[in-house]
């Protein structure tokens, strides 16, 4: 008799990452799940550090299990000097990522001509593909 054993491997379930928004912190989604990566609003706190480093920490810990494009949508209102250098610290991160495989580009929204010639300047410096999206409205 011959017994033939199936072994179902069931995905590693990635938790989301929902960081509430302040008046100086900006909201922060990334799902997985529903494919939803953003960060919007303002960003000047006094540690910069504190608000970037769940988000370090969580693409650490699961941009080799996702599988999907990648498109992380950014609507600042604004964003001081030290949340831009931090921002910079993000995007050579994940243009690492894209440039060993991963499919990610980075949707730049922006409702003036300050934080569009931010998004220019990042897109300029980085080899990360970059979509510039003038909105008149958020969300």
């Amino acid at each position: 008799m011959f017994i033939l054993g199936l072994v179902f491997l069931k995905k590693e379930k990635m938790e989301k990452l929902i960081v509430k928004p302040s008046r100086t912190n900006p909201y922060i989604c990334f799902d997985p799940v529903n494919k939803v990566y953003e960060i919007s609003g303002n960003s000047f706190p006094e540690n910069p550090q504190l608000v970037f480093e769940p988000i370090f920490n969580w693409l650490n810990s699961n941009i080799q299990k996702i599988e999907h494009r990648i498109e992380l949508n950014l609507m600042a209102i604004y964003f001081n000097s030290a949340s831009n250098r931090l921002l910079l610290k993000l995007f050579r991160f994940l243009e690492e990522q894209a440039q060993a495989g991963k499919d990610i580009e980075v949707v730049w929204n922006y409702m003036d001509e300050e934080i569009q010639n931010d998004g220019i300047l990042f897109s300029r410096i980085l080899k990360l593909p970059f979509r510039m999206v003038p909105v008149t409205s958020i969300d």
